[in-house]
């Protein structure tokens, strides 16, 4: 156990070799050695905070989260460590900061497995990354320039606790330093409302494919509600897959930052010469606008499905690329990023030509899919368009005519599989904004091309649908109280004469929203039900994010997903 009374042996490690060392990854010259420091820390009984270690600018202590208000928001919002209590109500982290530029990355210790003994702490800095992790439990931040990391000849590793037993300094980083996914690990929760493991890692862009009969999701792994960086996001693609949508597994990242000058945008997945191309967007001008390094789109390689190498290839000026296999055996890609509303074609993934300037929408993140002879295009957050052949010229704009079948998600992308199916993922809205749960759908093409949604048959929920009955003809309504005496009750109303459906707070000023928000939103034309229909509802509250997710499916047809801050009573009908 932790004595406080013992004093700190200050040991000093040995200094580095070069008067100042600076970790970065310039296209034109090698990476500078960087560190890792491996320490064992009694983390028991934490009433206060504690400087423990020092090494140059980077510093290693515990504090209290929700104490200081220059760092509430960050407490809250970015590093989400409030929600991570220790049984006396205190939120006790330990938090690495590195200079002005590096950022801080913290674990709360509500987070740990154990919260008592003795706990392995891993400090590393090196290529994009600043990371700590406890007892396997990670943070990390990817900091605009590295560079501007400085280390004098003379710095000394100090510890400056008794509470650290033991630290070791390490330069260059070790290679080993950072444990990384193994090929394949199953995902043993359920993968609906998903999110990474770690406490405030989230699930950004969505995009997925099929690859030899198994469905790929690649998500743009986010911390801090793009608030890494420096605020730009720093997101990279993780990877997840499935042969049968029941049993996931989680694989290593398919293209991670290695650069301090990448950042991610989104792309899609397609077949290419028998193999899985990954395309993404170097969204290079977020952090830097010198024109030596590349921009634009461009896309990584895997043979089996898992691993991916980089092309180093830039095949277009868009940031967010959609390519895609057409039905006539070309490659089809449609822009996006600030140079969105166009699609073109190539035989060999170079030298696009027009296919359609015409695209009456546009946007960031664009999805363009067939089914049945009938084309559809999701443009980022709002934008819909219909094709009923795909011949240029004939899209037509679905967004504000109530057929755009959104529905709570974020951008959200569509991908083949089985036999005619088509399934479709996006991203949940936070509570704090971008990044949040990944969310499955399965579409339904109506005879006329409208689309409808209903839950995915093979993906569980964590919990148990509540399951009503509707009459037709008459208003259908359910009011969710929150377990809070001052909170706001949420209602979910069906109305059959109006053919819409509504989630709305249960207060006189709610206003309706863009259906993305995951807020208050309405969803129109729905069926004319001739009988009674079923509404299920599953009401999920999120330990990790202290939020309560709905989502509704009416008559196994039409969806519908929101969330809440905190926790909520058993719906009830109205």
């Amino acid at each position: 156990m932790f004595n406080p009374d013992e004093k700190a042996p200050i040991v000093k490690h040995r200094p580095l070799a070069a008067a100042f060392v600076l970790c970065t990854t310039l296209a034109a010259q090698a990476a500078a050695p960087c560190f890792t420091v491996k320490l064992q820390i009694d983390l028991s009984g934490v009433l206060a905070g504690e400087e423990l270690y020092e090494v140059g600018c980077a510093k290693l202590a515990l504090r209290i989260a929700g104490k200081n208000k220059d760092l509430e928001s960050y407490d809250r919002r970015h590093g989400n460590y409030l929600n991570f209590p220790m049984p006396d109500g205190s939120s006790p982290v330990i938090e690495a900061t590195i200079c002005e530029t590096g950022g801080r990355v913290g674990i709360p210790l509500g987070a740990l497995p154990r919260a008592d003994a003795i706990h392995d702490v891993t400090l590393n800095f090196a290529k994009s990354r600043w990371t700590i992790i406890v007892d396997g439990v990670r943070d990390d931040d990817m900091p605009p320039n590295p560079g501007s990391v400085a280390w004098p000849v003379d710095a000394e590793g100090q510890i400056l606790s008794p509470r650290v037993k033991k630290a070791s300094f390490s330069s260059p980083a070790l290679a080993d330093a950072l444990p990384e996914v193994p090929d394949s690990r199953r995902v043993a929760r359920s993968i609906q409302y998903w999110t990474p493991d770690d406490p405030n890692a989230w699930v950004g862009d969505v995009v997925v494919g099929t690859f030899k009969e198994r469905f790929h999701v690649f998500y743009l792994f986010d911390r801090r509600h793009h608030g890494s960086g420096g605020g730009v996001g720093r997101h990279y693609f993780a990877h997840l897959s499935s042969s049968d949508l029941v049993n996931w597994e989680e694989h290593p990242a398919a293209v991670p930052l290695d650069e301090w000058w990448t950042s991610q945008g989104t792309g899609t997945p397609f077949v290419y010469e028998g193999k899985l191309h990954l395309a993404y967007g170097l969204h290079t001008s977020r952090l830097t606008q010198d024109p030596a390094y590349p921009i634009g789109a461009t896309y990584a390689v895997s043979e089996d499905g898992i691993h991916f190498t980089k092309s180093h290839r830039i095949v277009h000026a868009t940031q967010n690329p959609t390519i895609y296999n057409r039905t006539d055996g070309l490659l089809g890609l449609v822009t996006g990023y600030g140079m969105s509303g166009t699609i073109l074609k190539s035989d060999h993934l170079g030298d696009w030509t027009l296919q359609d300037d015409t695209i009456p929408i546009g946007g960031d993140c664009p999805c363009l899919f067939e089914w049945n002879g009938r084309y559809y295009l999701f443009q980022g957050f709002t934008q819909f368009a219909y094709s009923p052949t795909g011949a240029p010229g004939t899209f037509v704009n679905w967004t504000d005519t109530g057929l755009a079948p959104y529905e709570g998600l974020s951008v959200p992308m569509v991908a083949p599989f089985g036999e005619n199916r088509r399934i479709m993922a996006g991203w949940l809205n936070h509570i704090y904004g971008w990044g949040g749960w990944l969310v499955f759908r399965e579409l339904i093409q109506n005879p006329d091309g409208t689309l409808g949604t209903k839950w995915v048959p093979e993906i569980a929920p964590p919990v148990k649908p509540l399951e009503f009955t509707a009459q037709p003809g008459q208003t259908f309504s359910l009011v969710i109280a929150p377990e809070l005496e001052n909170g706001t009750a949420l209602t979910l109303t069906i109305d059959p004469a109006a053919r819409t459906a509504a989630f709305r707070d249960d207060a006189a000023d709610a206003k309706l929203e863009a259906a993305n928000l995951a807020g208050n939103f309405r969803i129109t034309n729905l069926p004319e039900f001739a009988s009674d229909y079923p509404v299920k509802l599953v009401q999920y509250w999120d330990k990790k994010s202290d939020a309560t997710i709905f989502d509704v499916e009416i008559a196994d047809v039409r969806t519908m997903i929101c969330r809440r801050s905190g926790k909520f009573k058993k719906a009830v009908t109205k």
